[in-house]
């Protein structure tokens, strides 16, 4: 499964950086071009390595997921080379910066949930999504890392097993049959708590009711009622805050209420942003003058109350840019290339 020669031939070792579990992680140097990288030692013992491995093959190429470049084995342990997240871990972002506008969280969950539509449209269920298997790029874009629990699966395949964190786990998890969709409860348990923090604040009744709409979707204990990632994609509250070319949107709640609501965003003079609801305008100021592509600056929040959106059915997001270059061992199997 790994390489022959030893880890330390190639790289130069570093700071240790976080432990778990099944091993640590620490910093790396390639020798040849001095480009830094993170190295998860794994203790052999556990056949999940092997699998862990296949998947990140597998999934290669998506650039949210954290990109494995190469594999190291000795007598003791697997060594995973991986790119180096410098932006930390997403449980320390919000450990740090509490509460998260609505805006800023659903740029977050849309970036989240593409990545778990895409390992879902690949075969493949994480079962262990929670922001610190969330990773962060130097830009704050977000890497899904830590597929140790992750396994493939095919269309209508039921899974087994116990997996997962207590906090972020599906409860269908626990009657020991559950599907893909047990990653986008996990995805929902985070947007809870990037709007709310924790679930003793109080601060629910400040959460405009889109949001409060996509989280009941998400977070319903029928697994077959609960939406799937492709469907949060398309839900009002995603691509209000995430789309820049939006100009209208008409929708209705899950509730038996049917009557259309429009909501128009448009730009004023004075860099104000305006909210129009059924003739209703409500204004908010921009922090800044002016506002980034990645982002917008202004923070609106939106009191919509009746959701409902369709859109043709997207696409899978990526596939591989290039294939990996396998090299073999005495143990056989596939191997990044390094460097």
């Amino acid at each position: 499964m790994g390489r022959k020669n030893k880890i330390a031939e190639d790289y130069v070792k570093g700071a240790t950086i976080g432990k778990g579990k099944f091993g640590s992680v620490w910093l790396c140097r390639c020798r040849v071009s001095g480009v830094e990288f993170s190295c998860r030692t794994l203790v052999k013992g556990e056949e999940t390595v092997h699998r862990e491995v296949e998947i990140m093959q597998h999934l290669s190429g998506h650039p949210g997921v954290v990109t494995l470049k190469a594999v190291y084995e000795d007598s003791e342990s697997f060594h995973l080379v991986m790119e180096l997240c410098s932006g930390g871990r997403l449980i320390d972002q919000m450990t740090k910066e509490g509460r998260y506008s609505e805006q800023r969280a659903a740029n977050i969950f849309k970036e989240l949930m593409m990545v778990i539509k895409y390992c879902h449209d690949m075969g493949v269920v994480h079962r262990d999504v929670k922001p610190e298997n969330i990773l962060l790029t130097a830009s704050g874009k977000i890497k899904l890392a830590d597929f140790g629990l992750a396994v493939r699966i095919t269309n209508g395949q039921s899974l087994g097993g116990l997996a997962g964190s207590p906090a972020y786990v599906a409860p269908e998890v626990l009657t020991g049959s559950y599907s893909e969709k047990v990653d986008v409860w996990s995805g929902g348990i985070l947007l809870h708590a990037l709007l709310v923090v924790n679930f003793h604040t109080g601060i629910w009744d400040s959460v405009s009711k889109p949001a409060r709409d996509l989280l009941e979707r998400i977070l319903t204990r029928n697994a077959d009622s609960r939406i799937s990632a492709d469907e949060v994609l398309s839900h009002p509250w995603i691509i209000f805050y995430t789309e820049r070319n939006l100009k209208s949107l008409s929708f209705k709640s899950k509730s038996k209420q049917q009557h259309m609501i429009t909501a128009s965003l448009v730009e004023s003079s004075s860099r104000k942003k305006m909210v129009m609801l059924d003739g209703l305008t409500t204004t908010a100021a921009c922090s800044t003058s002016t506002v980034s592509e990645e982002q917008d600056e202004c923070g609106l929040v939106v009191a919509i109350s009746h959701v409902r959106i369709s859109e043709p059915k997207r696409s899978r997001l990526c596939v591989p840019t290039s294939p990996i270059t396998e090299h073999c061992s005495s143990t056989t199997n596939n191997l990044c290339k390094a460097c």
